[in-house]
Formats: structure tokens, sequence, C-alpha cells
């Protein structure tokens, strides 16, 4: 069995196959004893698990992608799962899911914005870097998010600012720049920003940190 074998178990079975052996807690998530932790479990856990008896959500179709706080615990930037999941439809589809099950966000994210790991997807850390500087209501939160993924091995921070680069104009962008500029540069020495009617990347001054070389972003 897999995790996704779990889906017709309710929660009481769930827990029933923990206590005879054939599930084990991992993280919190109720998995099979084959699976290895990671994010590919954790993103069955977001997709799936979190989401049996969800009426009419049906958790195995394609286009659901898990998005910012459940994104940043997908990809291991916190050990804890968010309160409420949050998720969009890929290029823009809309989700419809059970009350107070999920936090849905319409947003166009693309395929090449994903990771997947099975038939299931979660925006790459970059996107949801770009999404989190972007959404966050509280400035505190996002430094501490953007910080714990910028931390990541392969983490492209050029790649992160390009995004930005590209969706100038949508709402909050000035913010976003701000925000993304500020982790980088604390978190891994990165100092440049996007500057909004160009598209370029131009340098902000920090003392003690090194500077990128400027290059073209192209919208």
């Amino acid at each position: 069995m897999h995790t996704a074998d779990l889906s017709p178990f309710t929660e009481a079975e769930r827990w029933a196959l923990v206590r005879d052996g054939h599930a084990i807690v991992t993280a919190g998530i109720i998995c099979t004893i084959d699976e290895l932790p990671g994010p590919g479990l954790r993103l069955n856990a977001t997709l799936e698990t979190q989401f049996s008896g969800a009426g009419h959500f049906d958790a195995k179709q394609n286009d659901a992608v898990a998005i910012q706080q459940s994104a940043l615990w997908v990809l291991g930037a916190t050990s804890a799962p968010p309160r409420q999941v949050c998720l969009a439809g890929l290029d823009g589809t809309r989700l419809y899911v059970g009350r107070g099950k999920a936090q849905v966000r319409e947003l166009n994210i693309s395929r090449a914005d994903c990771l997947s790991f099975g038939n299931r997807l979660v925006t790459t850390p970059e996107r949801t870097a770009a999404d989190i500087a972007r959404h966050s209501p509280d400035d505190d939160m996002a430094m501490q998010d953007l910080t714990d993924l910028a931390q990541l091995p392969g983490f492209a921070s050029a790649q992160a600012l390009a995004i930005l680069a590209r969706t100038v104009h949508l709402p909050f962008a000035r913010r976003a720049r701000q925000r993304l500029a500020a982790a980088l540069a604390h978190a891994v020495d990165v100092v440049d920003a996007i500057n909004s009617p160009n598209g370029i990347e131009e340098p902000i001054e920090v003392a003690g940190v090194a500077h990128l070389k400027n290059k073209s972003i192209q919208g």
C-alpha cells in the first residue's frame, strides 16, 4: 500500500491501522509503513488525507496545487503543517472545497512554477517565496517564511526575483519586492531588487553584503 491507498479510510480507521501495525505516524501524518518521509509524503497528506470526506472536493484532481503556507511545509521549510490547507488551481483553475477545509486562492500558477510528486503539485520554493512576499498579511511572518525558504538547498534567488518581475502589474508588487529583497539580503547575502517600470534588477545598498551582478530580466 501507499499513502494514497488510505484515502478510503476514515480517521478512526486510520488510527486502527496504526494500532494494528499496518500504518505509522510520521510528522503527524498517518501513512503506510512502506512510505518514506519527505516532500512527497507531506504533499499526499495535504491533498489527500486532510481532505478525506470533504464532500465535492476531488483530492485526486491534477489541477490542485499546494501553495504558500502549505508549500512551506511540503518543501520542508517549516516543521509544522499549517492550521489551514492553502491551495490554488493550476493555470487559474477554480477549485471547490468543503467549507472551512482550505484557503483557496485564484492564482495564475503555471506548471513551470510547480514541482510534482506523482500526480501531486506544489509550488517551487521560488514561486512560494514570490507568493508569500506578495500575499502574506504580516511583515514579520513574511520575513521569517522567506528567510526559511531562502535557506533551502538549491534555492535560486534570481529566479524568485524574476517571478516578481514578470508580475509587476499585480497588486502589492512593491511590497513584495521590498520583502523579498530584505529577506534574501538577510538569508543569502542577496541585495538586488526588481525595478518596477523596466523589470531590471537594481542594487539596494546594504553595508557588508556582497552584490549579485545585475542582469536583465525578461517580463
